[in-house]
């Protein structure tokens, strides 16, 4: 026998012996967890299932393992139809390892549990992986639906809208990961449509239209904000107004809105883009502007220093709130400025208002700039007031400051405060009326209160905002500032939408909205996802001739919330890269400017 021969022979003789020495494995001695294609509870029975229990064999369809994402995956009912719905269930597997991937067939034993308006199971005790190609569905999604139940039986399935989406709201996109979508952007119901059931209509309308485009994560105010690709970003901004395509991931239910986690990054393109600076027609002399400051707390006043009561928590943040205020004000050119939401601390050097008026003076020493100071210490007992800021140099203040503390002004509404103004160079008068009515916060406690929340549209202290509307047209009546003329604009955060029963009662008064002739599109303040307007300018019927144009300029409602001057609960990173000294997000409510042609101010009318 040659060598080779030998070595054969051996090698022949050695894997035989290890044949006959080894035995084989008992199918049924493998736990029946892990056993692919054994017994299991069928999706479709998993609720009625008499255990606690269960061991399912399914297909993933999307997978968001890991502890800085949702911890676990979603697994389908098998199935050959890849757009067919199929039961599915979400799968926490927080504490096992196994990388799973969408199209693995998988078997799996844990407790049953609920999430995301479905079913869950966790507390796993085996994951098994019996294939990697199986087929999983991906059932196409259109808005708006016609009832609630058409999302509801969509849970925990992987869908794909087929359609682009608007952008709507962004208020929990720093905090969760979220933005707000619709197929349009919504007004709010009353904004548009009466209160009662024409507004609880609309509500309806837009809820069937909107959905909730999450991040495939729990983690709570993460440190990359992945929307607009590749991150969010002072300079690459995501608007309310922007769309949003190519959405396709897992529908799941969270306080009584529905979320798509999406397996994909989405495609953003920015169909809202900021504008510059406010849109006039250019046929007037005179620019009156409303605008709420978010609390403008200087911190030097009657407040004492960092954290103030409602503004800035430290210089820093203060610095930063001050530069973009005053770059927004000074771009918006205005020749007088209603303010809302300035620090009560009084007139003196060190008040707020006295900050802002030297802000604005230093930055633009080309121009003269002076505040209302009225025959007190300061207006009413709140912590916030209305201010007035004007250019000396283009407008004189005639006849007197006056505010008016009448109930409801001495408590809930603010007091408002007019001045009386004559243009320099053409002599036109006119008197600018500053208002803060009260929000629709913090409800009385009595639900018997005529101020309660009534279901209509309105919100709680209705009745007081329009006692406040109907006290304000009685003071003008007597003109307060001395000057009897009712060349009078009646602006600021009147906390009421355009077809609310205060400014109905204006109008009743014979003060005209402004917008509603030359603006109706026109809106200050988005709120969960709807836009419409609490901000408003108002003239007197008599001198609405004079009024030449109005804008709202749209540099803070549509901006995320994320980008606001308080540098609490932001990584350093964040606070720089959220951060610049423009106009964009220097309040949550937009300014409006109206444009006025003075020679048409006249006295007497």
């Amino acid at each position: 026998m040659t060598q080779l021969h030998r070595i054969f022979a051996i090698l022949l003789f050695t894997l035989l012996l290890a044949a006959c020495e080894s035995t084989p494995v008992d199918p049924e001695s493998i736990p029946i967890a892990e056993r692919c294609g054994a017994d299991s509870v069928p999706f479709d029975r998993i609720e009625r299932y008499l255990g606690d229990q269960v061991i399912l064999e399914g297909v993933v369809s999307a997978s968001f393992q890991g502890e800085r994402r949702l911890n676990g995956f979603f697994l389908q009912q098998p199935g050959s139809d890849n757009t067919a719905m199929r039961p599915a269930v979400f799968v926490r597997d927080a504490d096992q390892g196994t990388t799973v991937q969408p199209g693995y067939r998988v078997r799996i034993e844990g407790e049953r549990g609920e999430y995301g308006g479905g079913l869950k199971i966790h507390n796993l005790t085996a994951v098994t992986v019996c294939g990697r190609q199986a087929a999983y569905s991906t059932v196409p999604l259109s808005l708006p639906i016609d009832y609630v139940a058409q999302l509801e039986n969509l849970v925990h399935q992987r869908v794909r809208l087929t359609h682009p989406m608007t952008v709507v709201g962004h208020y929990q996109l720093a905090r969760f990961g979220t933005l707000d979508l619709a197929t349009e952007r919504l007004w709010i119901p009353t904004q548009i449509t009466l209160p009662g059931l024409s507004a609880r209509d609309h509500t309806t309308y837009n809820f069937l239209r909107r959905i909730v485009l999450d991040d495939g994560s729990e983690v709570e105010y993460p440190e990359r904000v992945p929307y607009p690709s590749p991150g969010l970003h002072i300079d690459n901004p995501v608007r309310s107004g922007d769309t949003v395509d190519e959405i396709e991931g897992v529908l799941v239910e969270v306080n009584g809105n529905f979320h798509i986690h999406p397996v994909r990054q989405p495609t953003f393109t920015a169909t809202n883009p900021r504008p510059e600076r406010p849109s006039l027609p250019g046929r007037g002399d005179l620019k009156v502007a409303a605008f709420n400051v978010l609390n403008y707390f200087n911190g030097d006043g009657q407040g004492g220093g960092f954290p103030t009561p409602r503004g800035a928590a430290t210089p820093e943040e203060f610095q930063r709130q001050r530069t973009r205020i005053i770059n927004a004000m000074l771009t918006m050119d205005a020749d007088v400025y209603a303010l809302m939401e300035v620090e009560n601390d009084g007139f003196g050097s060190a008040s707020a208002i006295a900050d802002l008026t030297r802000g604005l003076q230093q930055a633009a020493p080309d121009k003269r700039f002076a505040f209302v100071r009225p025959s007190a210490s300061r207006i009413g007992s709140d912590a916030i007031t209305q201010a007035i800021i004007y250019r000396s140099d283009r407008v004189e203040q005639v006849g007197r400051a006056s505010f008016d503390e009448t109930a409801p002004f001495n408590a809930g509404s603010r007091p408002p405060l007019a001045q009386t103004f004559r243009v320099r160079q053409t002599g036109g008068e006119f008197t600018v009326v500053a208002n803060h009515f009260k929000s629709k916060g913090r409800c009385p406690s009595e639900t018997g209160s005529a101020n309660a929340n009534r279901g209509d549209g309105q919100a709680c202290w209705n009745a007081m905002r329009v006692e406040s509307a109907q006290q304000l047209a009685r003071w003008l009546r007597g003109f307060p500032t001395g000057r009897e003329h009712r060349n009078m604009i009646v602006l600021g955060d009147f906390n009421a939408y355009a077809m609310e029963d205060p400014m109905v009662e204006l109008r009743r008064q014979g003060y005209i909205n402004v917008a509603d002739r030359m603006a109706p599109e026109g809106y200050s303040y988005v709120f969960r996802g709807e836009k419409g307007s609490l901000d408003h300018i108002l003239t007197h019927r008599t001198m609405l001739d004079a009024v030449t144009g109005i804008d709202f300029w749209h540099i803070n409602a549509d901006e995320p919330l994320a980008f606001e001057f308080p540098t609490r609960g932001k990584t350093p990173q964040q606070q720089r890269d959220w951060y610049a000294p423009t106009p964009y997000r220097s309040s949550d409510h937009d300014p409006i400017i109206i444009e006025l042609d003075s020679r048409r101010l006249v006295i007497g009318n």
